[in-house]
């Protein structure tokens, strides 16, 4: 596969990533704020007017969030803080499964050891999503074993039920396949596969431009 011609990095909004944020939050905070008061103590129909914007307020922060992730690619440090919201393993999951054997192989540097362990653990357990993602960045930042990262991730929104959450795991996997295993031609499958899959996603419009400037790189380099 000949290799693609190299863009220059997409981090032109980096700069301004916290004065939108705050802009944001000082935007929807107050709104959250009074939609919340209405709800507690304004009775009949004003209540529930306020329980609506309660819920608009939050799905504003939720679009703007994963708009800014799919903007930057979700392969850059940006985005991995905005896939950690919209992918937690937190207290908004199921509990966490006990993995500190795993984690004490990594800090004595069985990286292959601890690979093949979280893959015990997600062949023993259908809902385990978190071995899924430790996998996947184990396998990416320290083994540069992108494939196993491709795998961890595909298992990973195959066993949410949550449709962001599934959305966000594809989009990991399709980063992995642009920007690591620098597959065009699979990267634009994924995509074109997450677009018909997930038609209402924030920003999928981004998505579909994504697409046609892979399509259009491919036939620049002769390899369409």
């Amino acid at each position: 596969m000949a290799d693609l011609p190299k863009k220059p990095p997409r981090d032109e909004h980096l700069g301004g990533i916290r004065t939108q944020v705050r802009f944001i939050l000082w935007l929807v905070g107050p709104v959250g704020a009074l939609g919340l008061l209405l709800w507690l103590f304004a009775p009949g129909a004003v209540g529930a007017v306020g329980a609506a914007v309660i819920i608009a307020a939050c799905l504003a922060l939720t679009f703007y969030f994963v708009s800014v992730g799919i903007q930057e690619g979700m392969a850059g440090p940006l985005a991995r803080g905005f896939g950690r919201l919209l992918l937690p393993s937190g207290s908004s999951t199921p509990p966490e499964k006990p993995l500190s054997h795993i984690e004490a192989m990594e800090a004595r540097g069985e990286l292959a050891k601890a690979a093949e362990a979280y893959k015990a653990e997600i062949a023993a357990d259908p809902a385990d999503v978190v071995s899924c993602e430790r996998l996947a960045l184990l396998a990416q930042r320290r083994l540069n074993d992108y494939q196993t990262a491709l795998w961890a991730y595909h298992e990973a929104e195959r066993r949410v039920d949550v449709p962001a959450r599934k959305f966000g795991y594809g989009l990991l996997a399709a980063s992995v396949l642009r920007d690591q295993i620098k597959d065009p031609k699979r990267a634009m499958v994924e995509l074109r596969r997450l677009v018909s899959q997930y038609p209402t996603a924030p920003r999928i419009d981004s998505l579909k431009r994504e697409i046609e400037e892979l399509k259009v790189a491919m036939l620049e380099a002769g390899d369409a």
